[in-house]
């Protein structure tokens, strides 16, 4: 009789397979927060009912498996054991939002003959307050797992490696910032890159892409700022101090 697969396996070979995991469902839960965000940046024509209701039942829809999905993240962090201090704080919520949580997603995905479903309820009916703390455990994981990540990562090497491994299995890899300013960053990369390679000869053309860079410069750390105040009162309105 063969051995099962895990037995086989080396520790480091364990490891990576237990991250390949977690980054797998928290990368679903990342895919439906994305939809769901940009359906609701989506504003249909206040005089197209049908529009508007389409949009709401996608929205919903979206919403609903994003929830769900991020409910199985939940379970991945029992099973393997994690811990963090917001997190555990956020799983711990006076609101038991943890077990409503879970509650929901069995009434997204265990049929049930009622449209109107006591689960799903029993959860949306604390408004934005539980909007918040789904809101902040979303973007916590996320963190954590990015902090997870580089402990585990030494060398410059080290993280291109680990980085590659993880986008080839599930394309994914975790960014605790705003697109935007992710987007800003990789930008000035390479925008250093290509400076560092002209020759410093003191030409028009070069001041120009110094003071473009400086430029850029000022407003990522400005972002980075405001993303910080931010997230302090996002923190806050989900019980976090």
């Amino acid at each position: 009789m063969s051995r099962p697969y895990d037995e086989i396996m080396s520790d480091t070979e364990k490891l990576m397979n237990r991250i390949l995991a977690f980054a797998r469902y928290l990368s679903w839960a990342d895919l439906l927060n994305t939809l769901f965000e940009e359906e609701m940046s989506i504003e249909p024509p206040p005089t197209e009912s049908s529009e508007i209701r389409k949009h709401e039942w996608r929205w919903f829809g979206l919403m609903c498996y994003w929830y769900a999905s991020l409910c199985v993240v939940i379970e991945a962090w029992d099973e393997m054991k994690l811990s963090d201090p917001v997190i555990d704080r956020l799983l711990a919520h006076p609101k038991d939002f943890r077990s409503l949580l879970r509650r929901y997603r069995n009434g997204v995905f265990h049929f049930q003959s009622s449209l109107l479903d006591r689960r799903i309820i029993d959860l949306l009916q604390y408004g934005t307050a539980h909007a918040y703390w789904v809101r902040v455990l979303h973007n916590e994981l996320i963190r954590f797992f990015t902090e997870h990540l580089a402990k585990l990562m030494v060398t410059d090497e080290q993280r291109v490696e680990l980085r590659a491994e993880i986008e080839s299995v599930v394309n994914w890899y975790p960014c605790p910032e705003p697109p935007a300013i992710e987007s800003l960053d990789e930008t000035l990369l390479v925008s250093r890159d290509i400076l560092a390679r002209l020759p410093v000869d003191g030409s028009e053309h070069r001041k120009e892409l110094e003071q473009a860079l400086a430029t850029a410069e000022a407003t990522l750390q400005e972002g980075r700022k405001n993303w910080t105040v931010l997230h302090r009162e996002i923190l806050r309105e989900a019980g976090i101090e």
